[in-house]
């Protein structure tokens, strides 16, 4: 069995609870609350940002050969998949300088910086880390493409792309050409639990006053 099938395994019934979320499947009926999905945007957006200074840290630890097709493909080509949230961000009427001055939810803010923290640790680590986020939407979007809402089967058709499936290809195979270890499994399965907690935390829509 595959590293990162083994890692699935282990957690079936916490990953299942992570991409058929309530968040998820109103997202799929089209009756999801459009000031909740905006709260996601842009919390999503804060997301992406420190996520990507950790990819880049961790890559530092990585070979070359390693590190450089994942950059290539996550980092420099995350371009392609610009236009989609440009509109969806024009449609919700928000705006780089509001995604800048609102704070961090707690969940957002402990998520992140539990990625940082495994990219200072291991290359290993950081991808235990960082597959779920990347490999859940995978899944979500195909799930979720053909919502009835137009705003939310744009967002979900990204996520099912070949393109976005051809990045999270690159991160399984580079997690599955390391040999499975017990220590992979505590990130793999915290990061589930984040993204769980980052759904619930939209549907509440809370506090966004931590910064930095």
């Amino acid at each position: 069995m595959k590293t990162s099938e083994r890692l699935k395994a282990l957690l079936e019934d916490k990953w299942k609870q992570y991409v058929r979320h309530n968040f998820v499947e109103m997202l799929r009926q089209g009756t999801l609350d459009k000031d909740s999905f905006r709260f996601y945007i842009i919390q999503d957006s804060k997301y992406v940002e420190m996520m990507i200074d950790s990819v880049i840290r961790a890559s530092s630890l990585a070979g070359f050969k390693d590190s450089e097709k994942i950059l290539r493909s996550v980092i420099f080509g995350r371009d392609s998949g610009m236009e989609v949230h440009k509109k969806i961000h024009s449609e919700l009427n928000i705006t780089e300088e509001e995604i800048k001055r609102t704070g961090y939810t707690l969940v957002n803010y402990a998520y992140t910086r539990h990625l940082y923290y495994y990219s200072t640790k291991s290359w290993k680590l950081f991808l235990s880390a960082w597959l779920p986020c990347m490999w859940g939407y995978s899944e979500i979007g195909e799930y979720a493409m053909n919502s009835p809402d137009h705003l939310y089967s744009s967002w979900a058709t990204f996520y099912a792309s070949e393109d976005y499936k051809s990045r999270v290809e690159v991160i399984l195979e580079a997690i599955d050409s390391i040999p499975f270890s017990e220590d992979m499994v505590q990130p793999f399965s915290n990061s589930i639990s984040f993204e769980i907690m980052f759904w619930d935390s939209a549907l509440r829509k809370d506090r966004t006053d931590i910064m930095g």
